[in-house]
Parts: C-alpha cells; sequence; structure tokens
C-alpha cells in the first residue's frame, strides 16, 4: 500500500539497565558453540521495578517531546504489547497518562510484529480522519525469567523495553512511503495450546521448537513481503540505506535476509543495536527507529525498510524516506514545548504513579 504525507515526527525509547547475557552452555569449549551463542545476543534489558505498561509511557512522552507535539492534539493512542500479566486494559493506562480529552484509544496485539501493525492502525487513522493532526504508537513488553527464562534454550534472549513513535500528517522528518503485509495462518497452530489454557507457564508448539522448523515459510513469505514493499514504491532494494528487522537473533534473520532482495545478512542491519538490548518483542523495531533517528547517521533522501514479523505468523514491511535531518539526540526546548512544561510534569508523576 502506498501513503500520501503521512510522516513520522518523533520517536522514543526507555530501556531499563542492560545486564551481560551468559550462554547457559558455558564451560569448557568440548563441543560446537550453542544456538544461543550462534545467535549473538551479548545482554539483555532487564527491568525490575517497572511494568511493561509504565515503560510505553515513558517512551511515548519522550516521543512527544521530540514531535514537539501536544496530548491534546493526540487523535489515536496505539499500543502494542505483548502478555501484559500487569494491566488487563494498558491503552486506558497509557490514555491517563498521555492522551488528551478527544484521545480515542486502542491495543493491538500482532505479537512481534505488533510494532510496526500498530505503526500502519495509526497511519489508516490519519489517511481516513482529515480532522486528525497526530496519533502517538506505544510499546511495551516485560519478560519474567520465570515465564520466558526457557527462550535461551531456543536460541534468543528475551528483553524488556518501551518505545514509542508521533505520526503526523506532513510535518515530521521521515515519510511513511509504503507498507506490505503477508500471513501464513496455517502454521496458527503453532501458537495454540494443544489442551487447553492452564496458566502462564503452558509452552506452546512454537516454543518448545523455535522457528527453525518453520524456516521455509518464513523466508518465502519474508522476500514477498520486502518484494511488494519495494515493488509498490517502485523502489530497488540497493535504494535502501537501512534496515530494521526486528531482533531475533543473527541466525534467523542471516537466512530470512540473505537470499531476499535485499541480500544481506544480520549484521549489516540494525541488529548490531538489538543484539545488546535482546528481543524486546513489539518494541524492536521501534526501538532501532528511535536509535538511528538520534544517532545523527541519518539524512533527506536515505530509505529506510522496516522488516517485522511475529508469530501468528505475520509480516508487515515499511519504507521510510528521510525528509529532513532528524533532530539531534537532545534538541532545543522550543517555545511549544515550554507552554507543555507543566502538563508533562503532571503526566510523568502519573507514570510513577
Amino acid at each position: 500500500m502506498l501513503w500520501q504525507d503521512i510522516t513520522i515526527a518523533g520517536t522514543g525509547a526507555w530501556v531499563p539497565p542492560v545486564k551481560p547475557e551468559q550462554d547457559p552452555w558455558d564451560g569448557p569449549a568440548t563441543g560446537p558453540p550453542s544456538l544461543l551463542a550462534l545467535n549473538g545476543f551479548t545482554s539483555a534489558a532487564v527491568s525490575t521495578d517497572s511494568t511493561a505498561t509504565q515503560m510505553a509511557a515513558r517512551a511515548g512522552l519522550k516521543a512527544l517531546r521530540h514531535a514537539d507535539v501536544a496530548s491534546a492534539d493526540l487523535s489515536l493512542l496505539v499500543h502494542a504489547g505483548f502478555q501484559d500479566g500487569d494491566h488487563y486494559t494498558p491503552a486506558a493506562y497509557l490514555m491517563r497518562v498521555l492522551g488528551g480529552r478527544d484521545t480515542a484509544w486502542i491495543e493491538v496485539g500482532a505479537a512481534s510484529d505488533g510494532g510496526a501493525a500498530a505503526l500502519v492502525t495509526a497511519a489508516e487513522h490519519l489517511t481516513a480522519r482529515p480532522d486528525a493532526k497526530a496519533t502517538l504508537v506505544t510499546t511495551g513488553v516485560r519478560f519474567p525469567d520465570e515465564r520466558w527464562g526457557y527462550a535461551r534454550e531456543l536460541g534468543y534472549v528475551a528483553g524488556d523495553a518501551g518505545a514509542a513513535a508521533v505520526l503526523t500528517r506532513g510535518t515530521g522528518f521521515a515519510r511513511l512511503v509504503a507498507t506490505a503485509h503477508v500471513t501464513e495462518p496455517q502454521l496458527e497452530a503453532q501458537t495454540r495450546a494443544r489442551h487447553g489454557y492452564t496458566g502462564a507457564a503452558r509452552r506452546f508448539p512454537v516454543e518448545e521448537t523455535g522457528f527453525l522448523p518453520h524456516i521455509d515459510v518464513l523466508r518465502r513469505a519474508t522476500h514477498r513481503c520486502v518484494e511488494t514493499a519495494l515493488d509498490e514504491a517502485g523502489v530497488k532494494a540497493a535504494d535502501v540505506s537501512h534496515v530494521v528487522p526486528i531482533a531475533i537473533g543473527s541466525v534467523v534473520l542471516d537466512m530470512l535476509l540473505s537470499g531476499s532482495p535485499l541480500g544481506l545478512r544480520a549484521d549489516d542491519t540494525s541488529w548490531t543495536y538489538g543484539r545488546h538490548l535482546g528481543h524486546a518483542g513489539p518494541s524492536d523495531i521501534l526501538l532501532a527507529l528511535d536509535r538511528s533517528f538520534r544517532a545523527g547517521t541519518l539524512r533527506a533522501g536515505d530509505r529506510v525498510l522496516v522488516v517485522s514479523f511475529g508469530v501468528g505468523f505475520r509480516w508487515t514491511t515499511a519504507l521510510l524516506e528521510i525528509t529532513r535531518d532528524p533532530s539531534p539526540q537532545h534538541p532545543p526546548v522550543t517555545h511549544r514545548q515550554a507552554t507543555h512544561r507543566q502538563a508533562t510534569h503532571r503526566q510523568k508523576e502519573a507514570v510513577h504513579g
């Protein structure tokens, strides 16, 4: 799908302390390296005192400041989370903290594809509502070790983080050019409990086998999703300067990207940042975009391709074009921001409450 006049005007991230990752098979080098070692995770962000939704709220505050957008200007707040055991209705909490009087709110699922799916949902809202000024996308995840520690056996490390983005009509620095969506619903049984739901400890089939048994399907779907977005935009793979995939690990990313039109490996992408935070589910792509936008490495004319997928199984690709150099890491406070400083102070207190 091609988009007109939809832009990213600001991003934000909240990352808790990052701790070095230890391979559970560490010991004498008597055999081949473990899948965890091959996957390249070096550390993980671990939250011990903040819920997933609180981290999303803090990231949302940063994104609003970065975009110089007031809460009152938000027409819609879209939140993507994953198995949030602390908030039954996380979007309601975020509305109390971040939203304006006339802001609507919605929650999306889509597992690790949730960040990209939320971006598309927010863009669709702006397209359908010509009077809407801005939308806010938030993501937040927390993976307690008692539920997700087994992930290391499958070769990946789960990370905790919140991330956010503000979408506006024409005023941002990154234009949404095209998006594509692919699903493989025949794999849905991989995320269905065999004998019904029995609590948080229930492992679904994909949690026991990982992605490798399905790699051929994953590879074909990824290629199709990438090709569709590039073809619709009339952009060649060689014209893409930055690729932002979910941080699922170098082994899987190498398999998915090396044979695609992009012809890349994991280390050619934002994975070099994600490997330090762990796989933060729907927060992955927004974390990487925030890092890229604030690092000073992107310039007007650069094209950025988001490559996202999640269990279920569904894929989203999004092509962005940088229309002007993004703001630096610490942009100066504008007059408009100063007028909203008191309201922001109240919001910050609410985040911690």
